[in-house]
């Protein structure tokens, strides 16, 4: 029993991961009968029913005897950016290709890559890929490609046949009443931001489903020379490309590598040959990769500049304080000492003039020597005026 169920658990495994990794690139069709000289289009498909996908790659082989790839076509592809532009060798009888599908896709028939081939002899024409692979949409490059479809056609010589005979009947003219028809203006919805040299500007925008979308890119260059620090030219460039909107009118244009400089990018509508009115313009800057060595002197140098100013400022300002305060105690130091002076004189005249006072009294009193409170007074006056006159003095030595 346990044999069993481990068995089941095998079999639900296997299952598992072929369902999960399954993708395919196809050939559309795969089979057909062509004669020599005929036109023959080959679709190159991507099948990914069940899980996303975001990038193919491949090269498909083709008998360079029988046929002649004339053109590889882009249109209505899934691949937003490609890697590689596609080419081809009639010489050496293959095609390659190698795209990104933002956002990704999971489906059954995505288209890729449209040929176009010519049938030059006859023989059984057989293509089929010598390299592919299909990455996952998953941030980690899965490769979940699991085959590749091959495509056979018969081509037989052309059989020369008589020319029928066609009669001609007129048919009545009719008035033509012109319709008016409008295209809508298209608007961008999203753009890339804070792109630098090298990057891809990545520009999304909103318009009529499936209509030709025709996207003007003009870009101002600086040229410069020494490290990119002295300008000496400026030209203006301009582009114009045009890509496809989708079933919900939604048109995503991928730029090429971009140089330094200021992107301006317009688009008008474009359908059954009736052009709409051009969209707002949007301007995108574009930053080099590396600074140039003079910017970068001068950016530091305005940032420092006025710090060291400021501190520059600040020492001359706390030289000045330290003067100033240096100058006031001086100052008071100098009115210190002449105050001391002063009371220093003004106690001796004051010594001098109780002594005389005392003196005089005493003469007064020759006749009748003073009595003891008289003598206690007059000794208290005196250590009352040193006593006053010494803590004058040491309150000034203290101020000092």
């Amino acid at each position: 029993m346990q044999k069993l169920f481990l068995f089941f658990i095998f079999l639900f495994l296997v299952f598992f991961a072929h369902t999960t990794l399954a993708a395919n690139l196809n050939l559309s069709p795969s089979s057909g009968s062509y004669n020599v000289g005929d036109a023959i289009t080959v679709r190159v498909v991507l099948s990914s029913p069940t899980q996303s996908a975001n990038a193919v790659s491949g090269t498909l082989d083709f008998p360079r005897a029988l046929l002649t790839l004339n053109s590889v076509s882009k249109s209505n592809s899934l691949v937003n950016l490609w890697a590689v532009e596609p080419s081809f060798s009639n010489a050496s009888g293959t095609a390659n290709m190698e795209g990104i599908i933002l956002n990704g896709y999971q489906g059954n028939s995505g288209t890729i890559l449209t040929l176009s081939f010519k049938a030059k002899a006859a023989g059984n024409a057989n293509l089929k890929f010598t390299a592919f692979s299909v990455l996952a949409n998953d941030g980690q490059g899965t490769n979940i490609s699991t085959g590749a479809g091959q495509a056979s056609f018969n081509i037989s010589k052309a059989v020369e046949k008589e020319a029928p005979v066609i009669e001609l009947t007129p048919e009545p003219v009719s008035e033509v009443v012109p319709k008016i028809v409008t295209v809508s203006i298209p608007v961008f919805i999203d753009y890339s931001k804070d792109v630098k040299e090298g990057e891809f500007l990545v520009v999304k925008g909103l318009t009529d489903p499936n209509i030709d979308v025709v996207i003007n890119s003009s870009i101002l260059i600086d040229k410069t020379f020494l490290a990119n620090t002295i300008l000496v030219n400026e030209n203006k460039i301009k582009k114009e490309t045009i890509i496809k909107s989708d079933g919900k009118g939604i048109f995503i244009y991928i730029s090429e590598k971009v140089l330094p400089g200021i992107y301006e990018i317009t688009a008008h509508s474009l359908a059954n040959g009736i052009e709409s009115q051009e969209s707002l313009p949007i301007k995108i800057k574009v930053l080099p990769k590396s600074v140039p060595v003079i910017t970068t002197v001068i950016n530091t140098f305005s940032t420092i500049i006025p710090i060291l100013a400021l501190i520059i400022l600040l020492i001359i300002f706390v030289i000045w304080g330290w003067y100033k305060v240096l100058h006031y105690k001086e100052r008071m130091k100098n009115k210190l000492i002449h105050t001391k002076t002063l009371v220093a004189k003004s106690f001796n005249i004051l010594d001098e003039d109780i002594a005389e006072e005392i003196k005089i009294f005493k003469k007064i009193r020759t006749s009748q020597p003073l009595t003891k409170n008289e003598r206690l007074l007059i000794n208290q006056l005196k250590k009352d005026i040193e006593s006053a006159e010494k803590i004058i003095i040491e309150n000034i030595k203290d101020s000092e």
